[in-house]
């Protein structure tokens, strides 16, 4: 990969979940990529382990799983000269509940959410401590979108080529490429 400096700045972070999606287990798919300077760094989809009983619930395991991992790459990428490291990891999100809950001063007693405290608490102190900040999205345009549900071609394409996947400029079919890379 090349990182050019005057390239895209900074890390950007996309998460979403499919809330119940599995028929036969009613376990959520969530999933999450991040790019840095245009390129995919980070992914990650799995069915949870688990039920979740609300979706900010099954977007919140995995927005604290990426919020720790993003750290790292923000440590590292600080280390090696290549991002300031007073600037916060952007993190788009298309579920509203779940970024108002980790805005949110208030202590958290939610009957339905309590067994993700300590997930909230550390997303929560990264937000409060300016080391990332929540944004929302609609889920339109989630880039994250294919990675938990099926998606069509547009949608597919649109967020490989924005993640640094998918460049394609290419003009005719692949045999006359074959052709003209062998002459």
């Amino acid at each position: 990969m090349l990182y050019p400096r005057n390239g895209k700045e900074g890390i950007i972070e996309c998460s979403d979940a499919y809330w119940g999606s599995c028929k036969a287990t009613r376990r959520s798919i969530p999933g999450y990529l991040a790019s840095f300077k245009g390129h995919l760094v980070i992914w990650k989809t799995r069915k949870q382990e688990y039920v979740s009983t609300s979706n900010a619930e099954a977007e919140y395991k995995y927005l604290c799983d990426l919020t720790l991992k993003l750290l790292l790459l923000k440590q590292w990428t600080t280390e090696v000269g290549m991002r300031n490291a007073q600037s916060p990891i952007l993190i788009w999100n298309d579920n509203k509940s779940c970024i108002n809950t980790a805005k949110s001063n208030s202590n958290f007693n939610h009957k339905q959410m309590k067994h993700v405290n300590i997930q909230l608490h550390f997303v929560r102190e990264t937000n409060q401590s300016n080391k990332s900040l929540l944004k929302y999205i609609p889920s339109g345009n989630m880039l994250a979108e294919f990675l938990t549900k099926s998606v069509n071609k547009n949608v597919l394409e649109r967020a490989l080529y924005a993640m640094g996947v998918l460049r394609l400029h290419v003009r005719g079919d692949v045999r006359e490429l074959a052709e003209k890379s062998h002459n």
